[in-house]
């Protein structure tokens, strides 16, 4: 099935890198890119500019246009350079855009694209931030679309970390992998889960145990363990039947699970960091997560990590 992604860009090089980077790994396959541009409004106008009546563009608009059109142009030459097909590029623009992530999410809803790419920040970024303005909120907002913040790492061949725990985004999370990287050559997936620690219930309250009831709290402990373990393996088993039956090797899909060290967001950057991989993927929110809140504080603290790994964030 021909899948489509709109990647939103500007005129920054780290929109270029990050479009050049995407197309490499995306090339040999069946993926339309949909290149999307906000020409940002401004405040100048030329002579004679406010009197006109005629309803023709004004000089600033077109001159809007020709930038617009040169910024797309050249990420189109980049893209057939890479081996995609003219019939594989689309391009569009908006002009006057006082929010370009409101206009990438509304050119999402007019496309329905399988995901949105942009770059962790365009021209406009502030050095001191970890996500670009127009990045967060296009991933704070975008909750029916997955969002790829796609890094600086080389992403041939992916190497995936998908992070699987008890929501319904695991499901998600699973679909999307197998979708977008089960039949990529060299791929492979490692599906990691982070069990939490023990519940309240469990804890010492201050209370001095005699030898039967610390005995019982061990078994209780015990049980709890083997229950998420089993759980676990539930969740791992499902995840790796859907990578199967979208065309992943078996051997190529590896399972990791792990009880809770510093934090659940934080034990998954540590695995990202220190298993080479390349893309991390992730749900909106855990099982906890409260639903009034359009991105959980995981998945915040996942974005807005300095990491040069490529980010997909699954709604």
């Amino acid at each position: 099935m021909t899948k489509r992604i709109l990647f939103a860009l500007d005129d920054s090089e780290t929109a270029c890198g990050a479009l050049r980077n995407l197309g490499g790994l995306l090339a040999p396959g069946e993926v339309h890119l949909h290149l999307f541009h906000a020409a940002p409004e401004t405040s100048h106008f030329h002579p004679g500019e406010l009197s006109s009546l005629s309803g023709e563009p004004g000089p600033w608009e077109k001159t809007q246009a020709e930038q617009a059109g040169a910024i797309l142009k050249r990420a189109d030459e980049l893209l057939q350079q890479l081996g995609f097909t003219p019939a594989r590029i689309e391009r569009e623009f908006t002009r006057n855009s006082s929010n370009a992530a409101q206009e990438i999410l509304a050119a999402s809803e007019r496309q329905a694209p399988s995901a949105i790419a942009l770059a962790r920040k365009g021209r406009s970024g502030v050095t001191r931030f970890l996500l670009g303005s127009t990045t967060a909120q296009v991933c704070q907002y975008a909750e029916r679309v997955p969002v790829w913040v796609v890094g600086s790492r080389p992403l041939e061949p992916p190497r995936v970390l998908a992070a699987i725990d008890e929501s319904p985004y695991a499901d998600r999370v699973a679909a999307h992998v197998g979708e977008h990287f089960g039949r990529i050559a060299g791929s492979r997936v490692t599906l990691f889960h982070v069990i939490a620690a023990k519940p309240p219930g469990f804890w010492d309250d201050g209370h001095i145990l005699d030898e039967t009831e610390r005995s019982e709290r061990t078994n209780a402990v015990a049980r709890w363990r083997r229950e998420q373990e089993r759980q676990t393996e539930n969740r791992f088993n499902k995840a790796k039947a859907a990578l199967a039956a979208a065309g992943m090797r078996e051997e190529n899909i590896a399972l990791v699970r792990q009880a809770m060290a510093a934090g659940i967001a934080r034990d998954i950057l540590a695995e990202a960091a220190r298993g080479g991989y390349n893309i991390l993927v992730f749900g909106r929110r855990g099982a906890s997560a409260i639903k009034e809140f359009a991105l959980g504080s995981r998945a915040a603290k996942i974005l807005h990590s300095p990491s040069d790994l490529t980010l997909v964030l699954v709604g």
